[in-house]
């Protein structure tokens, strides 16, 4: 599997919402168009379009107990759209597994959190696929996801 995206400017609504009591990630309003999770750290995913690949957002549990507190230099980004190439076609409600074995980061001042590698360089491709979410490709690899949460106790 590999990932590939396009820039283009565009318009965004939603945010990220951390559920306190659930330890979960929600993307606000959720896109029902999603069919395939692709697990980045523990139980994050991807949530991708089936029939396109196209990555629409993140949801999924990720506990704060978890987290390493760090100050983060968030990386500068393009916005567009983010797609996976997967090597056979997924089923819809299919799980893949990408690296369960990321790390979370927290930046609690900044309210960002990062999934993997929290170090970038300039030959990176960052790109913001979703409302202050950035995937960042390192030769057609995903290696992080960044993205800026806003910690809610339940969500009605």
């Amino acid at each position: 599997m590999h990932f590939s995206f396009y820039s283009k400017e565009m318009n965004f609504r939603g945010e990220l919402l951390y559920i306190k009591g659930e330890q979960s990630l929600l993307y606000k309003p959720f896109n029902t168009n999603v069919g395939i999770g692709v697990l980045i750290g523990y139980y994050t995913e991807l949530n991708t379009i089936c029939e396109t690949g196209e990555v629409i957002h993140i949801s999924g549990f990720n506990s704060k107990s978890t987290w390493i507190e760090k100050k983060l230099d968030i990386p500068e980004s393009k916005r567009g759209r983010l797609w996976i190439h997967f090597d056979d076609s997924p089923m819809k409600g299919t799980g893949i597994e990408y690296d369960r074995t990321w790390e979370t980061f927290y930046d609690a001042e900044k309210h960002y959190i990062c999934i993997g590698d929290h170090l970038t360089s300039d030959n990176d491709d960052c790109i913001e696929f979703a409302n202050n979410i950035i995937a960042v490709l390192r030769g057609g690899q995903l290696v992080a996801i960044w993205a800026k949460i806003k910690e809610v106790e339940t969500v009605i």
